[in-house]
């Protein structure tokens, strides 16, 4: 389930998540049809790529339609082709998305808009494995896996004709729903969290903390957009606010007037909360006061040079860190004086992945940090052939 979330973004510790998570490692390997149904920003095309890259097919292609995007008129020929002739325009023989994702997978987006003529071809399709191209009377064999997504409810969307049963019932043989964020309010902080880090590191700028305040008011928040609302929230503060962190001002100024919690100061969190909650709240706080200290080392750091701040002390700083640890065997180069703390620090992953034969959980264990860091420095460092 880490990998998942490592490899495809698909964020959260809440149940609803899981259990997304939890049928996308289930139904991957296999051929069958998956509808996946949730709201607009929500993540459905995550999903699908993380269903396409676990997969037995994930080495061929991967295409994406967007069905409603495409005009009525035009979209049989992008789907299935065309012959060359078959409409004004068409001035040679075209492949159609289908033929394009042969051996591979197709992701029909909002496929509640397809017409209903072009539902009739689809459904002949999944059923038997053909495409003919408009203009030609043949049929051709075509070996796709069919993901389709919306953001409707395809069952009213039958109820009121707009939309085949028979189809329906030929998609829906697995249907994940993927939770809006208002669902699982759990997941905002880490997903919050998340974007902040990324935009960061994408635009190498200095990490923007989440004051606890801040970050309740944030999970607070309706989200009618869900997760792309959130991720684009957090890439404007960043671009349009100059301060350090992010406060309640903030996100009261980007999102309007949403009523903070009263926290009293002499406590870290209110008491009155359920003890997962008050827990999670503790680590939050905490999480943000290491990240201003970080932030504020790095720029004490700024103004030194780097030769001086490689000294024989900060060797035995590290030294006495390893100690200290579960990687207090691991021996480093005597030539300290003479390399970046960059260079120390790989020195020390590579060793300490070394000693535990390569795995992660017990590296990231021994050296105190995540697994989602480690795996970070592991790849900044070109440490990947070591592992």
């Amino acid at each position: 389930m880490r990998n998942i979330e490592e490899q495809y973004n698909i964020i959260g510790n809440s149940d609803e998540i899981k259990q997304v998570i939890r049928t996308v490692e289930q139904v991957a390997p296999s051929d069958i049809s998956i509808l996946i149904y949730g709201e607009s920003g929500v993540g459905k095309e995550l999903v699908a790529k993380a269903l396409h890259k676990l997969s037995l097919r994930k080495h061929g292609p991967y295409v994406i339609v967007n069905c409603g995007a495409i005009p009525s008129g035009t979209i049989e020929s992008e789907l299935f082709g065309h012959k060359k002739g078959s409409f004004t325009g068409s001035v040679e023989d075209r492949k159609g998305f289908f033929e394009t994702a042969h051996k591979g997978t197709i992701l029909l987006d909002e496929i509640g808009e397809l017409p209903a003529e072009t539902q009739v071809k689809l459904l002949r399709t999944l059923e038997q494995g053909e495409i003919t191209r408009v203009g030609e009377s043949i049929s051709r064999k075509v070996d796709v896996r069919v993901i389709a997504a919306t953001n409707r409810e395809l069952s009213k969307e039958v109820n009121a004709g707009r939309f085949r049963q028979d189809l329906y019932f030929r998609l829906k043989t697995i249907m994940i729903r993927i939770p809006p964020l208002r669902e699982r309010r759990e997941d905002i902080p880490m997903l919050a969290e998340h974007f902040m880090m990324r935009y960061a590191d994408e635009h190498n700028i200095s990490y923007k903390p989440i004051t606890p305040q801040a970050m309740n008011l944030l999970t607070k928040a309706s989200w009618e957009g869900n997760v792309r609302e959130l991720k684009n929230f957090v890439e404007s503060v960043f671009v349009l606010e100059d301060g350090k962190m992010i406060g309640p001002e903030t996100v009261s100024k980007h999102l309007g007037n949403i009523e903070e919690r009263s926290y009293d100061t002499r406590f870290p969190v209110k008491v009155n909360k359920e003890t997962d909650q008050v827990e999670r709240e503790l680590i939050l706080r905490q999480l943000f006061h290491i990240r201003q200290d970080v932030e504020d080392i790095k720029e004490k750091l700024s103004s030194i040079d780097e030769k001086d701040i490689v000294t024989m002390n900060k060797m035995k700083d590290i030294s006495r860190y390893i100690q200290q640890s579960d990687t207090h065997d691991i021996e480093l180069e005597n030539e300290a004086e003479d390399r970046t703390m960059e260079e120390i620090e790989r020195d020390i992953i590579a060793k300490t992945l070394e000693k535990y034969y390569g795995s992660k959980r017990k590296t990231a264990r021994a050296l105190g940090m995540s697994e989602r860091t480690l795996y970070r420095k592991i790849k900044e460092y070109g440490l990947n052939n070591r592992v």
